[in-house]
């Protein structure tokens, strides 16, 4: 018995999964994949990353500049620019700086599939990854919508990474720039609760 697939409300990003298929169990039922608005993602993904990136950026640079004048002022008689210490900084503050863009790429890479069971992330690209929660383990489903009927349905707690981007546990992530929000909530909903009944 062959499984039929939902129509997605979004084309397939560039993932080096060919097919969703490929994604779930044989006794999962998709019922929506879709991929993220890549510049509305970027948006929630690098704030405050960037903004906060733009003083790190700003501030590394003065001090190494002040670090350089401080040196040549008054003599190193090892001959050592003590001024090399800022440099793995200004590389922090650099990559803070360009974390829009990173998440841009992302955004291109990733795809999110809603199954009868669970909601999965999978991102393509050199740092693939995919994640997973189940339906029944979701604390909580809150929907941000904007004017144009796009937003993010958030339904688990982010914690640290192994990219270091979010390390607040404070944060919530889900299926981000989800171009029809409104529909993609009300699947959600009503597979969860045919779980529960």
């Amino acid at each position: 018995m062959s499984k039929r697939k939902a129509p997605s409300t979004a084309a397939k990003p560039p993932c080096t999964m060919s097919d969703v298929s490929s994604l779930t169990d044989a006794n999962e039922r998709v019922l929506w994949s879709g991929s993220p608005r890549p510049l509305r993602y970027m948006l929630k993904k690098s704030f405050p990353i960037f903004p906060f990136g733009i003083f790190f950026f700003g501030f590394s640079l003065f001090w190494i500049k002040g670090a350089a004048m401080a040196t040549q002022k008054a003599g190193d008689p090892f001959e050592f620019p003590f001024w090399w210490f800022g440099i793995p900084f200004v590389c922090v503050g650099l990559g803070m700086v360009l974390s829009p863009f990173w998440f841009y790429l992302r955004a291109k890479q990733t795809i999110y599939v809603l199954t009868d069971r669970r909601a999965i992330t999978a991102v393509g690209g050199p740092f693939a990854q995919r994640s997973s929660v189940p339906l029944e383990q979701m604390p909580f489903i809150d929907v941000r919508t904007a004017a144009d009927g796009s937003g993010h349905i958030l339904f688990q707690q982010m914690v640290a990474n192994r990219y270091g981007w979010n390390t607040s546990t404070g944060t919530r992530d889900g299926f981000i720039a989800v171009p029809d929000v409104g529909a993609v909530e009300k699947i959600l909903r009503s597979a969860i609760e045919k779980l529960r009944s």
